[in-house]
């Protein structure tokens, strides 16, 4: 029998691997294609986007804290320890800016015609018009009409030649003299004939 092969000491401690990250899941991942499986992935990249700024604002706090922090500039501190009153703001000057001025000098007509006068008034009881949601099935209801105007057409049709032929038949019976009637036949060729000519 072979002897056995010496076992490593070390291979205990470096036997356990760390697994490796997978990430995260938003939602089911079987999810198809479409307006759920867009939707998990919106919410899953804006969680992504909000990490990554908590973590850079949290870089940013650590290194200003590092570098011994930033005093407030308005705290009474720093007015105290100037002393002298030097630390006392100026009053504001009450005259106006210049484009302010000119402004103001304007003639009120001048100021309506600027592109605040310009702007449409809205419709209160509209505030803003909404684009009608779009429908799923609009091919489908398109393709639906246009057959139902094709098959009224048809029927349009078909009663339109059932009444010539009748009028025809009409038309065609003798009077009480045996002989034909060509007036009434002839009224009934001519609206034949300006029905064809519509359809064309």
């Amino acid at each position: 029998m072979a002897p056995k092969r010496p076992r490593d000491d070390d291979t205990g401690a470096a036997g356990v691997v760390a697994k490796k990250k997978k990430g995260f899941s938003v939602g089911p991942a079987n999810l198809p294609d479409g307006t759920y499986r867009r939707k998990v992935q919106k919410i899953k990249s804006d969680l992504i986007h909000k990490a990554k700024v908590k973590k850079s604002y949290a870089k940013v706090k650590a290194e200003e804290l590092a570098n011994g922090g930033v005093k407030p500039i308005f705290t009474q501190e720093s007015t105290l320890e100037k002393g002298d009153g030097e630390g006392q703001p100026e009053p504001a000057s009450l005259e106006l800016h210049p484009d302010r001025q000119a402004m103001l000098d304007k003639p009120v007509a001048e100021r309506e015609s600027g592109p605040a006068g310009k702007r449409p008034q809205r419709d209160p009881q509209n505030r803003r018009k909404r684009r009608p949601k779009p429908s799923p099935f609009t091919k489908e209801m398109e393709i639906a009409k246009r057959r139902k105007e094709e098959m009224e057409k048809k029927q349009r049709l078909r009663e339109a030649k059932q009444r010539d032929r009748e009028a025809m038949a009409r038309a065609r019976k003798p009077d009480q003299f045996g002989k034909r009637r060509l007036g009434r036949e002839s009224t009934v060729l001519l609206d034949r004939v300006k029905r064809m000519a519509e359809e064309s």
